[in-house]
């Protein structure tokens, strides 16, 4: 029994290592190492919501390489930090949401261009104002599902098994924007199938991992699933109704 605690343990911490490493590698460009690729000064709230993002993934790793080295008092008393570290990150995370139309209105775009104008790596041949829809309201979808997903993990904290899948989940759920950078280096746009693959493949990943453990997928795995995909699912219907284009606009 110590063994299968041992590999799913190693399994946790490498998920955490991989989401980390795909924040650093898509962020690198233009946050991270973004004077080495000459990049355009950004407002100081962009520089805060990156450092508060980055630090979510980094202590995610730290929690899981604490549980993997079976040093659970510490984890339980970094907990509350965690979860206080955690509204932070849906706070950052509507900051930037929020101000994405306002900063782009700013730069001289219109809700009528057509995005080959504002920026061919985000996508071409939409107006602005399609764009913006859909990427505010899947992100304010991810939020409410890092939120939700959060909650469920403290909620479930006595229960391992459960508490470990919730926070996976949570921290998959707000990657979407750093596959975006990464699609953007690999093909050149954020449009194709990049963002939506990689979140399949890390639900998969952990769809797996319990059929491997346990023949079947976990409870908390199904429900954390559940929560992604519909949230995604109403956030697109929301995007492509007058209401929600209502509301892009009145961020301006």
């Amino acid at each position: 029994m110590q063994g299968s605690t041992s590999v799913r343990d190693r399994f946790f911490f490498y998920y955490a290592l991989v989401l980390l490493a795909i924040v650093l590698g898509g962020f690198a460009p233009s946050f991270f190492a973004r004077f080495a690729f000459a990049q355009e000064s950004m407002p100081f709230y962009l520089h805060l919501h990156g450092a508060v993002l980055t630090g979510w993934f980094v202590l995610l790793v730290t929690q899981a390489l604490l549980v993997r080295n079976a040093n659970t008092a510490l984890h339980r008393q970094l907990g509350r930090f965690f979860v206080a570290y955690g509204v932070v990150v849906v706070v950052g995370g509507l900051m930037a949401t929020l101000n994405f139309v306002p900063r782009e209105l700013g730069h001289g775009t219109t809700f009528d261009m057509d995005m080959a104008e504002v920026n061919p790596q985000q996508a071409v041949g939409i107006p602005f104002l399609s764009f913006a829809t859909t990427v505010v309201w899947i992100n304010i979808g991810s939020v409410v599902g890092f939120a939700l997903l959060l909650a469920l993990a403290v909620f479930s904290r006595k229960k391992a098994d459960a508490h470990k899948r919730f926070m996976l989940f949570a921290s998959a759920s707000i990657i979407s924007p750093a596959l975006a950078r990464i699609s953007r280096m690999v093909f050149d746009t954020e449009q194709g199938p990049m963002i939506p693959l990689g979140l399949l493949l890390l639900m998969l990943a952990i769809v797996i991992h319990d059929y491997w453990q346990q023949k079947k997928p976990h409870r908390a795995t199904l429900v954390s699933i559940g929560i992604v995909v519909a949230l995604h699912a109403i956030a697109g219907v929301i995007a492509i109704s007058p209401l929600g284009r209502a509301f892009v606009k009145s961020l301006a």
